[in-house]
């Protein structure tokens, strides 16, 4: 691979490598050098192999969609429009545990994100929970959004969190207490990303913003000509980079420091983007046309559709 600050995505005209292997949407996808693993409407959470695209393992349980997951190289946490949270064996598959009755939530889970001390979770019932993770005790449930919280993003002993109430919250993980609040998107909001100092969050009114999580002020907003022209579902940043994924079917590359587009994929999906991940070479995606899509920018790449059951 390239050395990171060589592979420069603005240069590269890439065809994805598609992987058709769902039975209907996929809403959510993590990847890293080897495998890829994504969460399904069709219930199921299947891994794949990055290089073949070959479907490697299938893991079968909850009676909804999968509609958000993490793993790490020991556990996959899944969420699901069943209400519950799934820990599963990363390496056999097995269910270890499944976090729901009258302490889980009462709607569906609508994220997760997991570090080596608690889960978060957050669903549709306005609640936001944080549970142990090695006993799956829940620890504390923290309530303050007036709708639905949508996404949630984790950086240390903190969480923020995003709404259809059209605010994001940043909170304490370890007291509950709500940090501050941030309050600037004219609908709801659907993604958000925290690295530690700023904040990215992706809304409904067509935008996404930068936020100062110090100050909560907001740096930047992303719109106008070269923005999304429908809901901004999911992103993800590093130091230099902002990838937006919308209902408008485009994914777009945007310029962190400045602000400015640096590339858009106007179709590249045929219906709704629902994730988008990224590292130094690679964007992933999702969507509710039942495909995966693996944007390489290290070179030497062909379009491959491959269709896997």
């Amino acid at each position: 691979m390239l050395p990171y600050e060589l592979i420069n995505w603005t240069e590269l005209d890439v065809e994805p490598r598609l992987i058709i292997g769902h039975d209907d949407s996929v809403y959510c996808v993590q990847f890293d050098k080897n495998i890829i693993v994504s969460g399904s409407r069709d219930k199921s959470i299947k891994f794949w192999d990055i290089k073949t695209l070959e479907c490697i393992k299938v893991l079968r349980y909850h009676q909804g969609s999968v509609l958000c997951l993490q793993y790490n190289e020991n556990i996959v946490v899944s969420g699901s429009s069943d209400s519950t949270l799934i820990v599963w064996d990363f390496k056999t598959g097995q269910v270890l545990r499944i976090l729901s009755g009258r302490h889980g939530h009462s709607a569906p889970v609508l994220d997760v994100r997991f570090n080596d001390k608690v889960i978060v979770s957050c669903s549709k019932d306005c609640t936001i929970k944080i549970w142990d993770l090695e006993t799956g005790i829940l620890k504390r449930t923290l309530h303050g959004h007036r709708a639905a919280v949508n996404a949630i993003h984790i950086h240390g002993d903190e969480v923020v969190s995003a709404s259809g109430d059209c605010t994001l919250k940043l909170w304490n993980i370890n007291t509950g207490e709500c940090i501050r609040e941030f309050n600037g998107h004219l609908r709801g909001l659907a993604c958000v990303q925290y690295n530690g100092e700023i904040i990215a969050s992706g809304s409904n009114d067509h935008t996404i913003k930068i936020w100062n999580a110090k100050t909560g002020q907001v740096i930047r907003t992303l719109e106008g000509k070269d923005g999304h022209t429908d809901l901004v579902r999911t992103l993800a940043f590093d130091n230099e980079r902002i990838v937006s994924g919308s209902y408008d079917q485009s994914i777009k590359v945007w310029d962190i420091k400045t602000g400015k587009l640096l590339k858009n994929f106007k179709n590249a999906h045929g219906s709704w983007v629902f994730n988008v991940q990224i590292d130094a070479s690679k964007i992933v995606s999702s969507s509710q046309d039942r495909k995966i899509a693996i944007w390489d920018f290290s070179g030497d790449i062909e379009c491959v559709d491959t269709f896997l059951s």
